[in-house]
Formats: C-alpha cells, structure tokens, sequence
C-alpha cells in the first residue's frame, strides 16, 4: 500500500523537470522537503527541518539541489562531527536524510545521479557502546514516579513489559488484543518489519492496559495516543530524573530491557528473538547482555551454600518474569 502511495505522489509530480529553454529546472532542498511532508510521518518531519536547519547554517543560504556534489557531501558530514559537534549517530542520521532527498530528486529528474558516497566514507566509524537498560528495580521505580504526560508512562512500561518498538506503540489497536482460553495474546504486524508477532501479556502488561482505558487515556481504535517524539524524549528525561535514574533514556531502552531481563529470567534466546520479531537470533544477542546483578546473586548463592553446613538451602529466588 505504501508503495503504490508513493507511486502515486511521484506521478502527480511534473513529467520533466525542464524549462522553456531546455535547462533542468533549479529547485532547492527545502522545496523538496516541503514536497516531502505530505507523505512521511510527523517524526521524520521534525528530522527533516532540523537537517534544513543545518544545510542553512553550514551553506549560509537555502541550498539549491543541483549545487549538492560529491565535495559538498564530505564538507557537510564533516561540519555536522566537527562544526556542530554533534554525535555521530545524529550526523548519521542527518546524512541518510538527505540521501533520501537527493534520491528523492534523482527519481522526479530534478538531477541525473545521487553525488553522495557511502555514509560510512561520510560519518566516522561509531564504536560498539553498552547500551543502557533497566533492572526490575528501577522499573519500580519508574512506576512509582509521576512523569510529565501520563501515556508516555504508559506506553514506555507497556513497552518493557512487550519489548515493543515505538512505533509499533504508536500504531496498536485494540483489535491487536486477542483472548483465547483465558490468555490474552498480543498479534501485531510490525511497522518496521512487516512481519508479525505474537507476544503473550503478563499480568504487568494488562494492568496497564486497563489504567489506560479506566482513565479514558485511550481515544478510538488506537491504545495510546502518543505525542511527538521530541516531547517524548524530553518525558523520559525528565521521568527518569524525578525517578532518581542516573542513565539516559530513550524509547528504545525499553526494548532493550525486555530483551536483556527476559534472558537474564532463563527464557531461551530463541524464543526471545521471536517474541521482539528479530528475522535473526544474531540481532537478539547485540541486546542480549546479563545484568550485573545477577552475577553478584550468582556468587552470594554459592557462597551461601556453605554458611548453610547442612541446612536447608534456601531456595533460589525467581526473577521477576516480564511476560
């Protein structure tokens, strides 16, 4: 459907981008992203007009498509790491944007070929980083703590409690909520992906899909009404502080922290792989990092054994499964 949405929008566009004289007709990148706007989503928009934003700064003027090259590609790559001073990951992030742009332009014939080399010529390696997640505790904790709007609360938990990406939240419904036999099974089609999952709910998670819909935070099909990723990541920030979290949070640790606490509760790799949609165990197991505090339980266990001298060993006490 996206597909034909779009085959549709480029047939509206002019046939030829030439004038009376023959000339490719000069159009600037902040018309294309004006074009753009009609057809992606309201957090690639925000992306889109921060990366105007720095094509002005760095080129003093609204640049015109035609005057992007190959040489420009590198300057601007190297001012967002250097000059901006930006991570990386953004510069990346800015950089496969206006790929998208010129790409974009190369199909409506504005310009002949796509002059931007590969992004991993543009942008410096990015080191492998431990990625934060959070323990069962600080999971309390956030629940206990009030955050600035109450469905991004919501919808975060539901999502540690899911392993659920962001816009796969974004887009859930009540019909993804399935009852059968006295279980309730989550089956969605993945926004990402397009494929499906089946993930069963846990007492955690249907609690707080009954708070949502107590208190009416939930508006038609959709379960929760979500605002803009810019508030949403200034909610996690601030929800984290009030909380006493000393890491920095994003929506996706969430998800990170279904993968990680799952696996540290015994559930196999495999089987965690399909609960989040992964196509590949090997993407489960960039996430699939055991918390630190299972290896100080592991050894106060053994060690317990022989201060015990023959008691009854106490029995080892269960995570707290997630699902």
């Amino acid at each position: 459907m996206q597909r034909n949405n779009n085959l549709q929008y480029y047939a509206e566009m002019p046939a030829l981008k030439q004038g009376k004289t023959g000339k490719r007709i000069q159009i600037s990148v902040q018309k294309l992203v004006e074009q753009r706007q009609v057809k992606i989503k309201s957090h690639t928009k925000d992306v889109d007009l921060s990366l105007l934003k720095h094509l002005k700064d760095f080129s003093g003027k609204n640049i015109n498509v035609r005057e992007i090259d190959m040489d420009f590609c590198y300057r601007f790559a190297q001012y967002l790491t250097n000059g901006v001073c930006i991570k990386p990951s953004s510069a990346k992030t800015y950089m496969q944007k206006l790929h998208a742009i010129l790409q974009e332009a190369v199909v409506m014939r504005y310009i002949d070929y796509n002059p931007m080399p590969q992004i991993s010529k543009l942008i410096p390696k990015i080191p492998n980083k431990e990625k934060d997640y959070l323990s069962t505790e600080e999971l309390e904790m956030l629940r206990k703590t009030e955050c600035p709007h109450l469905i991004t609360k919501f919808a975060f938990l539901f999502s540690c409690y899911t392993g659920l990406r962001i816009s796969d939240i974004e887009t859930l419904k009540w019909s993804d909520i399935q009852k059968k036999n006295n279980l309730y099974m989550l089956v969605k089609t993945q926004v990402k992906t397009s494929t499906e999952v089946r993930i069963p709910l846990g007492k955690q998670a249907l609690e707080i899909l009954g708070i949502v819909r107590d208190k009416k935070l939930s508006k038609g099909e959709n379960i929760f009404i979500m605002y803009s990723r810019t508030t949403i990541a200034a909610d996690l920030k601030a929800w984290a502080k009030s909380a006493g979290i000393d890491k920095h949070i994003t929506f996706h640790v969430s998800r990170i922290s279904f993968v990680t606490l799952s696996i540290a509760a015994g559930i196999n790799i495999y089987v965690v792989s399909k609960l989040c949609g992964h196509s590949n165990v090997k993407t489960t197991q960039i996430y699939a990092r055991m918390i630190d505090r299972t290896y100080i339980d592991a050894i106060a266990l053994f060690e317990n054994i022989f201060e015990q001298k023959g008691k009854t060993v106490r029995k080892v006490q269960k995570f707290n499964l997630l699902l």
